[in-house]
C-alpha cells in the first residue's frame, strides 16, 4: 500500500479536525496515512518524527493554509523545518511528484511556499467540492488516473510496418497491474521460480533466498545491454553476489534468451565447504528481475540463519537494484516492487555470524517467508535502513518474536556501504 505524510500547521482546532479527517478518509482508501496527531506522543523526537514521516512516505501532502505558507517561507517552527528537508529533496530531484500541495483556508496571494515552485495544486477550499477533489488526490496517490493516456500508435504514412512492442503493464502504486494480479507473481516470475526449484532439489539444497524486481514503468532493453547493467551492478561481497557473472567458466556463463537474460551456477560440492552451492537469476527486458540462491549460513554450518548475514544480503540485494536500474537509465521516480523471500526456516537457530554480536539462540517453526514492498528507486540509498528493516522484521519475528534495535539495522547497514565488517 502507498504511504503518505501529512504535513500542516495547527491554526486553529477547526483545521486540526479537517486534517484528521483528510488522513482518516485516505486510510479508509487503503492508503497508509500518517499524521502527527496519532503518531507523535509525548516524550517522542518531534524533528526525528518529522525526518522520518518526510523521508519515508512515497508522497508528502501539504495542507497550505495561509498561515503555513506564512511559516514555511519565514522558517519558522515546525513548518520551517519541514521544508529543510523538502527542499534537499526538491533540489536532488526537481521533477518529483512526491510532494502534494493542498490548499485550505488560504485567502493570501502565495497559495504554495515559495520552495515548492510552480507546483500543481488541489483546491479544498470548498467544502462542497471535497468529494471530487478527494477522489482527484486518491486517484493520483494510487495511480489510478481518472483519464489514462492513450497508447502512440502507428504513422499511417509512413509505409512502415512496425516491430511487436513489447506488452504494456499499468502498474498502481501498491505493485498491482491492471489484471488484479501482483506484479511480482506475474506468469514469468512463476516460470523462473519453477527453474530455480528444480535446481535446488537436484542438490538438496537446504535453504534459499529468493529475490523479486519489478519495475512500475516498464522499460524495454536488448539482451547485451541487460546483461552489462548486471556486471555494472554487482557487488563485491562474501560468497557469490547477487547476479554473480562467470564469463570464464562456460557451463556457467550468462546466456540470452527471447524475454531476457538468465544464469544458473549449480555446483555440487564447493571447493573450499564440500558443500553444495546453487545460484540462479534472470533479467527481462522489461526490467523484472528475479534470483534464488542458497543460503551462505549452510556453507558454514547447518541449522543456523545469521541475522547479520541476512541484513547485509538484504543491504546488498538493494543496492543492487540501485545500481542496475541506474545503469539501464531507469528515471529516479521510478517505483519498484521488491519482494524477499527465505525458504527452509524451520528447526534453524537465529544466530550471528562473526563474535561482534550476541543473540540468544531462538527456533522458527515456520517454513517460509515473504515481504513485499514499494520504494523509489532515487531513493533507495536515503531509504536503506529503513528499507532492510521492513523487509526483514518480519521474518526475525519468526524466531519467537525476534526484534532487534534501529541502531542495529543501520549500523550493519553502513558498515556494509562503507565496505566494513558486520
Amino acid at each position: 500500500m502507498p504511504s503518505v505524510f501529512v504535513s500542516y500547521s495547527h491554526d486553529s482546532p477547526e483545521h486540526k479536525a479537517w486534517a484528521l479527517k483528510l488522513a482518516t478518509d485516505l486510510r479508509s482508501t487503503g492508503i497508509d496515512a500518517a499524521i502527527d496527531q496519532w503518531d507523535l506522543v509525548p516524550g517522542q523526537d518531534v524533528a526525528a518524527f518529522m525526518q522520518r514521516g518526510i523521508t519515508t512516505a512515497d508522497r508528502v501532502l501539504m495542507v497550505c493554509s495561509e498561515a503555513y505558507v506564512a511559516k514555511a517561507d519565514g522558517g519558522h517552527g515546525g513548518v520551517g523545518y519541514e521544508r529543510l528537508i523538502v527542499t534537499a529533496e526538491v533540489v536532488e530531484a526537481i521533477e518529483t511528484k512526491k510532494f502534494i500541495p493542498l490548499v485550505r483556508n488560504n485567502s493570501g496571494k502565495a497559495k504554495t511556499p515559495a520552495f515548492l515552485g510552480p507546483r500543481l495544486y488541489i483546491d479544498f477550499s470548498e467544502d462542497n467540492a471535497y468529494p471530487a477533489n478527494f477522489e482527484r488526490l486518491c486517484r493520483e496517490i494510487l495511480g489510478e488516473p481518472a483519464h489514462k493516456k492513450p497508447p502512440l500508435g502507428r504513422n499511417p504514412f509512413s509505409g512502415v510496418i512496425p516491430e511487436a512492442a513489447e506488452p504494456t503493464r499499468v502498474i498502481g502504486l501498491t505493485g498491482v497491474g491492471a489484471d488484479g494480479v501482483p506484479v511480482l507473481s506475474s506468469t514469468w516470475f512463476e516460470s523462473q521460480r519453477q527453474i530455480a526449484d528444480k535446481g535446488v532439489a537436484m542438490l538438496k539444497i537446504a535453504g534459499v533466498m529468493e529475490l523479486r524486481f519489478a519495475l512500475h514503468d516498464p522499460i524495454n532493453k536488448s539482451q547485451i545491454d541487460l546483461l552489462n547493467a548486471v556486471k555494472a551492478a554487482e557487488i563485491d561481497t562474501f560468497g557469490w553476489p547477487i547476479g554473480i557473472v562467470l564469463d570464464n567458466r562456460d557451463e556457467y556463463r550468462p546466456r540470452p534468451f527471447a524475454d531476457g537474460v538468465r544464469a544458473e551456477v549449480s555446483i555440487a560440492q564447493d571447493e573450499m565447504s564440500g558443500r553444495q552451492s546453487y545460484d540462479y537469476w534472470a533479467l527481462a527486458k522489461n526490467g523484472d528481475f528475479y534470483l534464488q540462491q542458497n543460503l551462505f549460513e549452510d556453507m558454514r554450518g547447518d541449522g543456523k540463519i545469521f541475522f547479520n548475514t541476512r541484513i547485509v544480503r538484504v543491504t546488498e540485494s538493494l543496492m543492487f537494484a540501485s545500481g542496475l536500474y541506474a545503469t539501464l537509465g531507469v528515471p529516479a521516480e521510478t517505483k519498484l516492487s521488491v519482494r524477499v523471500g527465505h525458504s527452509g526456516l524451520a528447526g534453524r537457530i537465529l544466530s550471528s555470524a562473526g563474535g561482534r554480536r550476541y543473540v540468544s539462540s531462538k527456533k522458527c517453526l515456520e517454513q517460509k517467508s515473504e515481504t513485499e514492498i514499494v520504494t523509489t528507486l532515487g531513493l533507495i540509498h536515503d531509504r536503506l535502513v529503513i528499507d532492510v528493516q521492513r523487509l526483514l522484521e518480519p521474518m526475525f519475528m519468526l524466531f519467537e518474536f525476534s526484534q532487534f534495535n534501529d541502531s542495529v539495522y543501520a549500523d550493519i547497514v553502513r558498515r556494509f556501504e562503507r565496505g566494513e565488517s558486520s
